[in-house]
């Protein structure tokens, strides 16, 4: 079981990692040119079909940073993790099926491309709860109250968690014990990250 967990971590380390940068490019309001609602401000019963928080510059945010960040993970670790069985996957077979040349670069590759997958998962598994949230006319950003407010809570925690799992399954055979044992164990990473960024006030709430 901990050797799972550590594999599920590993797998999440640059997903992870672009999460926690992209609540700091939303503080400093960086890339604002790509602060375009995704649902371009339409309205669907009279509230928004997803808010004005969920922006493109979300989902280029998460592809994008997900993908380097991943690309430097696969540069500095893959191999060891190849090496140490902390895999999940054969990040450099998919990186030489993507087109990259033997050695250091299937891992580069494949690290960006599963990460990439995995980013857009974070980013649109988000989207379900904002449209629930605005038909229950729960404003963007806030929380509400009661049994309510704690199952959303729950919610916000795990929704791009178990969609960037279950996208990875869907794409590059995940199997289900890496998404079982991810969405619980990354669930609570997901929850102890926003909790500190709350706590620095990088989030407003969490």
């Amino acid at each position: 079981m901990g050797l799972l967990v550590g594999q599920v971590f590993w797998l999440a380390l640059a997903v992870a990692v672009t999460g926690i940068l992209h609540m700091f490019v939303v503080k400093a309001d960086l890339l604002s040119a790509f602060k375009i609602p995704i649902d371009g401000g339409r309205t669907l019963g009279g509230e928004p079909i997803f808010g004005p928080n969920k922006t493109w510059r979300g989902v280029f945010f998460m592809i994008a940073g997900a993908a380097f960040v991943g690309s430097v993970q696969g540069l500095a670790g893959g191999a060891w993790a190849a090496g140490a069985g902390v895999e999940v996957i054969d990040f450099a077979a998919w990186g030489a099926r993507w087109g990259a040349p033997d050695g250091l670069a299937c891992y580069v590759i494949g690290y960006a491309g599963v990460n990439a997958v995995m980013g857009l998962g974070y980013a649109l598994g988000e989207l379900p709860n904002s449209f629930i949230k605005r038909r229950l006319a729960i404003d963007a950003g806030k929380m509400s109250r009661g049994a309510v407010g704690a199952l959303f809570f729950l919610i916000d925690q795990a929704d791009s968690v178990v969609a960037a799992l279950l996208l990875g399954s869907v794409v590059f055979g995940f199997s289900w014990q890496v998404v079982v044992a991810g969405s619980l164990s990354l669930t609570a990473l997901h929850l102890a990250i926003n909790g500190s960024l709350y706590v620095v006030k990088v989030r407003k709430n969490l």
